[in-house]
């Protein structure tokens, strides 16, 4: 096991967190504006563009267990991860810009080919980008707190880069002569920005020596591609820390991008506000999230992981019940509920991304190999069908309700956006505190994990030296014990 005792330089996490400001400036400006730009700029009907979306998350069940798998098993003179940065970054700039050129005049079937082709691509090239980026960091450092540190930085980069996703934009549409025109234009600057952003980490950042071209497992290398997927799929599955954060991290990645994609929306029409409003609103937001990780920082430090987030969720939570009462031009009324809003969502900017190395350990410690790609393969696959999810539903309440763009809306459109953006996200984090009040790895367990990774024998060792205190031994109908999880 790559253990790092020395802390991380300043320059190292810098580095690493400039990724995170142009793949998450991405993210940002999807998932605040995408689903409004296809139905009030591109005049897509609702349905049609979020079925179109959905497509690209078909192909995602495969996609990101696939290539975890495959980014597992690479070696190459650049790294295991970081070679897809190098190569990646060009192809990721071009097809980030192509999803905001939906041309004019299409029939609703032009319109549904046109996205989901345009998504897919950029789908399965941001996979082939963020999953290697997110597997470097488990590598990077194996120190509980440290991993903290460094999820510190990179979330601080990914608010800069939420910032710039969610405000910039819509002051560059406005800038523009028309919107289409605008969101193309600001579309490919994002591009280049991210692309430059993951050049940047491909530059100044290099995994551990003892990591980066590490043999695999000889009875991985040995099992036919299919075969040796499936195993790893199923021992991390079998990963119990790993599939409740997971679990937990996807319901309230499902709540808060059902709130970023129902936001414009509600400011507009529920509000009645106006376009220049959304670059304050969400400025005001991400201003608060992004002051609100030096607590969560601390709070960590001296909190188990999942107290912390379980603290944030309970905060979110109010703030959003709190929106569904909002009327007309309560504009100050939303501020002061967004700082609540925005306090709670700053420990899942921070505490999640901590927790899921921690979870790899415990893995590492059940099968006796390492395999972050997998993991974040199945870490990505749950946070993107959350995200998709979302935009579905959003379009589909949308849909029912009976919307019509760029009008005053009925009192049935307005009362499923208002609950889209308060009620349903707030269901959703409640759903999550019960898995994560059961995550079992504290501090003082993960110091003991390990340490018994460390010192252990090989992986064909018996059950008992690496199951962890929290699991219970798996006896077989004869007595015998069950070693198929330790692989």
């Amino acid at each position: 096991m790559n253990i790092q005792p020395a802390p991380l330089s300043l320059g190292t996490k810098l580095g690493y967190a400039v990724g995170n400001v142009g793949l998450q400036m991405l993210i940002a400006a999807m998932s605040f504006l995408l689903m409004i730009f296809y139905t009030d700029v591109a005049l897509v009907p609702p349905a049609v563009a979020g079925a179109a979306l959905l497509v690209g998350k078909v192909w995602d069940t495969i996609n990101d267990p696939l290539f975890g798998w495959l980014t597992d098993r690479t070696r190459s003179r650049h790294g295991r991860h970081r070679v897809y940065l190098i190569y990646g970054a060009l192809p990721l700039a071009v097809v980030a810009a192509a999803v905001w050129m939906v041309p004019p005049g299409l029939s609703p079937w032009a319109a549904f080919v046109w996205i989901a082709v345009t998504y897919t691509l950029f789908d399965t090239v941001m996979t082939l980008v963020q999953l290697p980026y997110q597997a470097m960091a488990a590598n990077m450092t194996q120190d509980y707190d440290e991993r903290t540190s460094l999820t510190a930085f990179a979330s601080m980069g990914a608010l800069l880069g939420f910032f710039a996703g969610s405000v910039f934009m819509p002051l560059l549409v406005r800038a523009a002569p028309d919107a289409r025109a605008g969101y193309a234009l600001a579309g490919a600057c994002f591009g280049l920005a991210a692309g430059v952003a993951v050049a940047v980490v491909a530059w100044r950042v290099r995994e551990p020596a003892t990591t980066v071209n590490a043999p695999p497992a000889a009875t991985a290398a040995a099992e036919p591609g299919w075969v040796s997927v499936r195993s790893t799929l199923l021992a991390t599955l079998r990963n119990r820390p790993f599939v409740m954060l997971v679990s937990a991290a996807g319901l309230v990645r499902l709540g808060l991008t059902l709130v970023q994609a129902s936001l414009a929306y509600f400011v507009i029409y529920q509000l009645q506000g106006d376009k220049g409003d959304l670059p304050r609103i969400m400025g005001i937001l991400l201003a608060v999230v992004g002051v609100s990780l030096f607590v969560w920082k601390r709070v960590v430090d001296r909190w188990e992981k999942n107290r912390a987030y379980i603290l944030g969720l309970v905060l979110c939570c109010a703030g959003l019940v709190a929106l569904y009462w909002v009327g007309p031009g309560q504009q100050a009324l939303v501020t002061g509920i967004l700082v609540v809003v925005g306090i709670g969502m700053g420990a899942h900017w921070i505490v999640p991304f901590a927790m899921v190395p921690d979870t790899i350990d415990h893995g590492h410690m059940q099968a006796g190999e390492r395999q972050t790609g997998m993991y974040y393969g199945l870490y990505g696959l749950v946070d993107k069908l959350a995200r998709t999810l979302a935009t579905v539903l959003v379009a589909g309440m949308l849909e029912l309700t009976g919307y019509v763009p760029n009008v005053a809306q009925s009192a049935q459109a307005l009362q499923g956006i208002t609950a889209m953006t308060g009620l349903l996200p707030a269901l959703c984090l409640v759903l999550a505190i019960p898995l994560l009040m059961a995550y079992p790895i504290t501090r003082a367990r993960h110091a003991a994990m390990v340490h018994g990774v460390g010192a252990a024998a090989p992986a064909h060792q018996s059950e008992h030296t690496h199951r962890p205190a929290w699991e219970p031994s798996r006896t077989l109908p004869g007595g015998g014990h069950d070693f198929a999880h330790s692989r």
